[in-house]
């Protein structure tokens, strides 16, 4: 069969095709915030295993802010309950993850709510700040970017050396040694010093 440069699908065309199997766009099982949040909540309490990678996250430093929106937003793609319901079940399902970690000993100076971020440099960012990042996000570039740079300044350490010495290396400096017969002979002394 001759290849058909123009036989593939138009761009776009799967935005118009019916998505029968994302549970997304079907109807929501449930369809209001009372059930919705004792779904979620009876859920993560039920699964033992799942309560306490949630409660070590919050521990470990994890805000509750993001929690919530990957529980949500997971909750919504399944086909659980609609967008409207995942946006208002989020600050419910914050402060119940909160008197859960706290009731199971978390501290509360311990418990993130918010993703703040801590540096609000706003493109201020140093060297120090973009080699941090990139050691934790990129440690193969990281890695990389040392070895050049050791490189480099070997290199440049070698260039100066060679530039510093004219001869040999540890050649003595070549300065013209003073000799018995090539100093300067002393100045007479004063006539009225000779008596005294």
């Amino acid at each position: 069969m001759a290849f058909d440069m123009f036989d593939r699908s138009i761009p776009g065309e799967s935005m118009t095709k019916p998505l029968q199997d994302d549970p997304s766009t079907q109807e929501p099982k449930i369809d209001n915030l009372y059930d919705a949040f004792y779904k979620v909540t009876d859920t993560i309490k039920n699964d033992s295993s799942l309560h306490g990678d949630l409660l070590q996250m919050i521990d470990a430093g994890v805000d509750l802010e993001t929690i919530t929106n990957v529980v949500t937003f997971g909750s919504f793609s399944k086909g659980l309950f609609s967008p409207d319901v995942a946006m208002q079940l989020n600050p419910h399902l914050l402060l119940w993850l909160f008197s859960e970690a706290h009731k199971n000993g978390i501290l509360e100076e311990d418990i993130k709510i918010m993703n703040f971020p801590t540096d609000t440099s706003r493109g201020n960012l140093t060297s120090e700040n973009v080699s941090d990042l990139m050691a934790r996000k990129n440690p193969n570039k990281f890695a990389k970017l040392q070895k050049e740079g050791a490189n480099n300044q070997l290199d440049s350490f070698f260039e100066q050396a060679k530039k510093g010495f004219e001869g040999e290396v540890g050649a003595p400096p070549k300065e013209e040694q003073a000799g018995f017969m090539s100093t300067p002979s002393p100045e007479p002394m004063p006539e009225n010093m000779e008596n005294v």
